[in-house]
């Protein structure tokens, strides 16, 4: 059992880096997806080697090239003509991991397992092992002038075996086998999997305990879990506690145990193996596999309410603060939240946390309202705050503190119509983190 769970960043793209360098002697590391390298690769080997002093690692992203392609597309002007075709990122890393990646999108046809034949198996591992130790130390020993920053890259805190969704056995055995092949290639570093499947798999006893028996046995160092359409705040309790049996089987039987997109749950489950969860600087706690097609809507970020382990609206909190008896800014920060951020927000009137929730026209055409990018970054720094303050708050207490906390969180909200409704959660953590 982990004494102290990390929290490893997901940055999805350098508008991001500077939430991760302002808290970097906080955090425990970031993992870059291959995709984001591919775009940014001068400047992702910069920030690696010369401005971020954190362990590393790089998401190879392979699952992408098992799953429908079009996810993968967008529209792109080519000659003064829109037209669909794959992401440039995409197309730049497919043979950076090797043929049968480049194939499939050649021929528009994801990989499946029976293109795994005879020695494919194995190059493909050397292949996704190798990308991830020398992507970024390549970018810089192609160019003469930057060539000696190369020896300042260091290596990655671990590499992970090639992953893809498991919809089926034969996928299954495809993950085993691929971690086994991955980890017998001995790299210089720790080899992880992914696990990567439907959420549904973990009540499906005879795939968790394939998985808790043969997994180990692979070689691995650690896995990562992956569990799409996961979502801690809204599956039932069978899924919460069944995905807590998992981490504990695993963790006992010597494997380090990620969730890739984890919230406090996942947090909490370190007293039983959890050595860590990942997330991104103000979302990422859950994803679904399949990717969104076209151009991404930019997400409100709300204010997580710290009591609740949830982000909700500013206004329904707000909407909270007679009845909690919240005059002050002191009231504010003794009963709502006492983060940095929020004493410097909230000073002189209750009224000013309003700020976390600021909207505009974003032009003078625009017939929505939409949040303001202070907004966005005051409830994205709140955030990690916090989330820094729960890893230590679990490293350092007990589980029957940990379960407390969460049950005075139901009493405390339980009589306000706003944000009763955002707290169901807390009933079924507290049974599945008490059974």
């Amino acid at each position: 059992m982990s004494s102290n769970p990390k929290i490893i960043i997901r940055m999805g793209s350098h508008a991001e880096k500077d939430y991760i360098l302002k808290l970097s002697n906080q955090l425990d590391g970031i993992i870059i997806g291959a995709n984001v390298v591919e775009a940014t690769a001068g400047a992702t080997a910069s920030l690696v080697g010369k401005k971020l002093q954190l362990p590393y690692y790089i998401d190879p992203v392979t699952y992408v090239f098992g799953c429908p392609l079009d996810g993968i597309k967008s529209e792109q002007k080519r000659n003064k003509k829109t037209v669909i075709d794959y992401k440039r990122a995409y197309r730049r890393l497919a043979p950076e991991l090797g043929d049968i990646f480049s194939n499939a999108l050649a021929n528009n046809i994801p990989v499946v397992p029976g293109n795994f034949t005879g020695s494919i198996l194995k190059n493909v591992c050397q292949k996704v092992v190798e990308y991830q130790l020398k992507r970024l130390h390549a970018e810089f020993e192609k160019d003469e002038e930057y060539k000696e920053y190369a020896r300042s890259i260091p290596s990655p805190a671990g590499v992970f075996s090639p992953y893809f969704f498991i919809s089926s056995d034969e996928w299954l055995e495809l993950f085993l086998r691929l971690s086994k092949t991955t980890a017998d290639i001995n790299p210089s570093v720790p080899v992880y999997s992914v696990l990567c499947a439907d959420y549904e798999s973990l009540a499906e006893k005879s795939f968790t305990d394939k998985i808790a028996n043969e997994l180990p046995e692979t070689g691995v160092a650690g896995v990562w879990l992956w569990f799409s359409r996961f979502d801690e705040w809204a599956v039932q309790e069978k899924y919460l506690s069944a995905f807590k049996v998992l981490v504990q089987q695993l963790s006992e039987k010597g494997l380090e145990v990620y969730n890739r997109h984890g919230g406090y749950f996942s947090l909490a489950l370190n007293k039983f193996g959890m050595n860590g969860i990942s997330h991104s600087v103000g979302y990422g706690e859950k994803k679904d596999v399949l990717q969104i097609k076209g151009p991404p809507n930019a997400p409100m970020v709300r204010y997580y309410l710290p009591d609740i382990y949830k982000r909700i609206s500013t206004l329904n909190i707000e909407r909270c603060f007679d009845d909690l008896n919240i005059v002050t800014p002191q009231d504010f920060h003794d009963k709502i939240c006492s983060c940095v951020i929020c004493k410097g927000v909230v000073k002189d009137d209750r009224l000013e946390f309003q700020q976390f929730g600021d909207m505009r026209h974003a032009t003078s055409e625009s017939k929505r309202m939409s949040q303001t990018p202070a907004a966005a970054k005051r409830c994205r720094f709140h955030f990690l705050m916090n989330r820094i303050c729960e890893r230590n708050f679990i490293g350092e207490n007990e589980l029957s503190t940990i379960i407390r906390e969460i049950s005075n969180a139901q009493e405390k909200w339980k009589d306000q119509p706003t944000v009763v409704n955002d707290c169901n959660h807390l009933a079924r953590w507290e049974a599945a983190l008490s059974s």
